[in-house]
């Protein structure tokens, strides 16, 4: 199931938007894409969600692809959305997936959504950057260290970096899938066997920045800032993913996860960032 993308209007005026893929009829489950990424990430996941009878919804957050902006919101109120529309669909319980920053707002809707959650599970996941032990275990680059750090202090000078960094049109888009084709890495491999399913989540990144760059500004930040709530006290039960060749999110943010979360099952393999769209069957099993 591949359609054009939906919209709800939420009840504070906000546009909400979202995608589908995979089985109409199929057990309901809630992708959150990457950093700035819209539900059109989705995409790459619609053999494997038909194969194992998932409903792949695949939200916009807000700012990004068709939804409105809602600025300087925690993390922790970003819930309320998602609760707002599982109530219009008619949803009383959903699977939760969250891919790389998108783990973050997963492990907020677990927090909140408590049983309605059927599954949780989060691949390649980014944790809390304004936490110390996060920062001290999580191995990060100096630049990464640099890019989160301005995007929590100078967020207009992060938005021009966002918008000089992201391809935009299908020209841009080549030229970055052959950029990041080279190499030996998983991620390289990836690029080069899957090169459709690396332009759509290129394009995804694009569609994302449909409004301008403060919605993937907001993303960003709602990631870097303190989120409002402990990993602590996420006691519905998380499956994490984590490719032991991740150079975006080294492995040992994923194990240092683990180890805060109260109920989490670890699942470290050999992969790197693109895990969930290059073995995506054992991944989505958990929803099956």
């Amino acid at each position: 199931m591949t359609e054009e993308p939906r919209s709800t209007v939420l009840a504070d005026g906000r546009t909400l938007g979202w995608h589908e893929y995979g089985t109409p009829e199929g057990r309901p489950c809630l992708f959150i894409p990457g950093s700035s990424s819209s539900g059109l990430a989705g995409a790459p996941l619609q053999e494997a969600a038909e194969r194992t009878g998932i409903r792949l919804i695949s939200l916009d957050r807000p700012g990004l692809g068709l939804s409105d902006r809602a600025p300087d919101r925690p993390l922790a109120d970003w819930p309320a959305d998602v609760i707002e529309l599982l109530d219009e669909l008619g949803i009383d319980r959903i699977g939760l997936l969250g891919h790389s920053a998108g783990g973050a707002f997963v492990l907020a809707a677990a927090q909140q959504l408590g049983s309605r959650a059927s599954a949780v599970v989060v691949c390649a996941g980014s944790g809390p950057y304004a936490e110390a032990w996060y920062r001290d275990a999580s191995a990060q680059t100096a630049t990464s260290r640099v890019y989160y750090a301005v995007a929590r202090r100078t967020p207009r000078l992060f938005g021009a970096l966002l918008s000089s960094s992201t391809a935009r049109t299908p020209a841009a888009i080549d030229r970055t899938l052959a950029l990041i084709s080279r190499g030996s890495s998983p991620d390289a491999e990836f690029a080069r066997t899957h090169p459709d399913e690396t332009r759509q989540a290129l394009a995804a990144v694009a569609d994302g920045f449909r409004g301008g760059n403060r919605g993937p500004v907001d993303d960003a930040r709602a990631v870097c800032q303190a989120w409002g709530f402990r990993v602590e006290d996420v006691s519905t039960p998380v499956v994490w993913w984590h490719g032991e060749q991740d150079g975006n999110v080294k492995p040992s943010a994923g194990r240092v996860m683990v180890e805060h979360l109260p109920n989490a099952t670890a699942h470290l393999v050999d992969g790197g960032h693109t895990l969930l769209f290059a073995e995506p069957d054992p991944i989505l099993a958990a929803f099956a």
